[in-house]
């Protein structure tokens, strides 16, 4: 399996390292995917801080830059690309860890906010924007 190691100033990474502690953020779409994150199966293997879940299993999602890198894939940094990485997992990475989840359009939709945001507040975090 490749991996994607990201080298970074020593700067870069104390900040970036600091801002790990943040919790996720509470924009109204966020909100609503990290209440969608809470009721389907996603917190049994994830986590968001701030969200009642404590899943070990795969990653923290909380500022994870997943957007940039779903499934160890690389990807377009857009909400479709996250989108279909959460709807169905299996087809972009056949053999991966993350089970189909069925979701309804409107699940989908915020929980791809909420990873989004994420995605956000790290890159603010890291000075990426």
């Amino acid at each position: 399996m490749a991996l994607l190691v990201v080298v970074e100033p020593a700067e870069d990474f104390a900040r970036w390292r600091a801002a790990q502690a943040a919790p996720a953020p509470a924009e109204a779409l966020a909100a609503e995917g990290r209440r969608v994150f809470e009721q389907r199966p996603c917190g049994a293997c994830h986590t968001v801080r701030g969200a009642a879940a404590t899943g070990s299993t795969g990653p923290d999602l909380t500022q994870s830059r997943l957007a940039r890198d779903p499934g160890g894939r690389s990807a377009a940094d857009d909400a479709r690309a996250l989108a279909a990485w959460i709807a169905d997992p299996q087809t972009l990475k056949p053999g991966n860890n993350m089970p189909l989840v069925p979701l309804s359009a409107d699940e989908l939709q915020a929980l791809t906010g909420l990873a989004g945001a994420c995605n956000d507040a790290d890159r603010r975090d890291t000075g990426l924007d």
